[in-house]
């Protein structure tokens, strides 16, 4: 195991302020923690405009922020951000969003579904599925008839497969792409990645086990494939994939065994394992190189995707 040297001065950053993350604490202690790491990320770079948007959903609502780019947009991405499904708000992906938006030259519509534990599973999920609903129904102005991604990394991107499963179980809106960034994909902690990064560096089996204990309180959950995509029985016809992974990271094998589960039904997988980098690199723009070298693979990926869909009309 050897680390970026970007990743490794990372760290020393984190280290040196004495912050302690996600790790320890209550909730809201965590809550906190996360967003002073946020903090430190700086401002994105500039959009066309913002525009926010509260939609009904179940029990409740849910608030989705719009980052519009200023060239022309080319797609609009629905995204769920990651935070165990317990911590993360807007203003700490927000940096993330702007460089997304600017680099894939898309719509990002960042979704602010609710946490656990104050809403378990399935309520966050209820939000995910009443965001695609929402999303795909945007074909005016500037949303046009834009090809609809949906992306998210860690929870965000456990959530944003078990959309894309729903939305093909029930012949929901159509998706043309999933991006999913070092995804849960099972929630039982007992890959071989979990074994290796036990203790970490960085995210450890305990803290995830711990986040897993908010989101599905009932363990008899836990092996519902709308809770563990990993689980589910039917891959075909899935919309085309990228899937980003850190290497030194307990998540590692959720996202490398959903990748070549894809594969193996023939859904075309753009697959990366980034050396060096443990979880939760990917959103820390201005802090780390990756996260950009990876999001223009995003935006060559995306035009090569939707070249084909349009050569297929």
């Amino acid at each position: 195991m050897e680390f970026a040297p970007e990743m490794l001065e990372y760290a020393n950053l984190i280290s040196s302020k004495g912050l302690t993350g996600f790790t320890q604490g209550s909730v809201q202690e965590r809550r906190e923690g996360y967003s002073a790491i946020g903090e430190l990320l700086g401002e994105g770079p500039l959009v066309k405009e913002i525009l926010d948007f509260s939609i009904p959903s179940k029990d409740g609502s849910v608030f989705i922020k719009n980052y519009i780019p200023r060239t022309e947009p080319k797609s609009k991405i629905l995204y769920f951000h990651g935070g165990g499904w317990v911590v993360g708000r807007l203003k700490d992906f927000d940096p993330f969003a702007r460089k997304l938006a600017e680099i894939t030259s898309s719509i990002v519509s960042l979704v602010d579904y609710r946490l656990a534990p104050e809403f378990p599973f399935p309520l966050p999920l209820e939000d995910a599925y009443t965001s695609l609903e929402w999303i795909s129904n945007q074909k005016e102005n500037i949303w046009k008839d834009l090809p609809l991604v949906v992306a998210g990394d860690s929870a965000g991107g456990n959530l944003a497969a078990s959309t894309i499963m729903r939305a093909k179980e029930l012949f929901g809106p159509k998706i043309d792409l999933q991006i999913l960034i070092y995804p849960v994909t099972e929630t039982i902690c007992n890959t071989d990645s979990y074994k290796e990064f036990e203790f970490g560096p960085g995210l450890t089996k305990k803290d995830m086990e711990w986040f897993i204990a908010q989101y599905l309180p009932d363990p008899n959950t836990r092996s519902d494939p709308k809770a563990s995509p990993l689980f589910q029985k039917d891959w075909k016809d899935l919309p085309p994939a990228i899937v980003f992974i850190a290497d030194i990271d307990p998540l590692r094998d959720d996202g490398k065994l959903y990748a070549e589960k894809l594969t193996e039904a023939g859904v075309s997988v753009l697959f990366k394992e980034f050396k060096g980098y443990t979880h939760g690199f990917f959103t820390k723009v201005n802090l780390l190189k990756a996260p950009e070298e990876g999001l223009r693979m995003i935006s060559a990926e995306m035009d090569r995707v939707f070249r084909r869909k349009e050569a297929l009309l």
